[in-house]
């Protein structure tokens, strides 16, 4: 089977093939007509030349408005973001401060308690093996209450305010 060749079949907008090439250039009189799609020449006509850039120039206009929009909102939407992490920071900042001060707060409470705890124990055991002095007196000293003699000054009006744990305090 032979193969033919045929020629590339390009139509213009007119729907006719374009015409034969010359072998030696076109007839004398005659400028060669630019293909499409092709550039004009500067000597040309500069009508649709001016158009196309000028509609090249809206596009890209609008293209970097659009572009610069984007960026814009992107920007106020990071300084946004900045913003509530800032404040989540800080939030979590003070809430980490309120926790260590809590935490000193429950090891102090802890180590009165277990003091506490001594103290009734001991006291207990005073009681249990029937110690005269286990009336609360030592104990209640220990844990900056009045001793007796505390206790009989304040009755006789000499102690002048001084509070049961004698730090100066005054009770008004």
């Amino acid at each position: 089977m032979p193969h033919y060749q045929y020629p590339p079949t390009d139509y213009t907008p007119g729907g006719m093939p374009p015409p034969p090439p010359h072998p030696q250039g076109p007839p004398p009189g005659h400028p060669i007509p630019p293909m499409q799609g092709e550039e004009q020449s500067p000597g040309g006509s500069s009508a649709g030349r001016t158009l196309s850039q000028s509609k090249r120039a809206e596009q890209n206009r609008k293209a970097q408005r659009a572009f610069r929009e984007r960026r814009d909102q992107h920007v106020k939407a990071l300084e946004s973001r900045s913003q509530l992490l800032d404040a989540a920071l800080a939030s979590a900042d003070e809430a980490n401060r309120r926790w260590e001060e809590c935490r000193a707060l429950v090891d102090q409470l802890r180590i009165e308690n277990a003091a506490l705890r001594a103290a009734l124990n001991q006291a207990q055991t005073q009681m249990m093996n029937g110690n005269p002095g286990a009336n609360g007196n030592n104990v209640m000293m220990q844990q900056g209450g009045m001793s007796e003699q505390e206790q009989e000054r304040n009755d006789d009006g000499k102690n002048d305010g001084v509070s049961a744990g004698g730090d100066g305090d005054k009770h008004e």
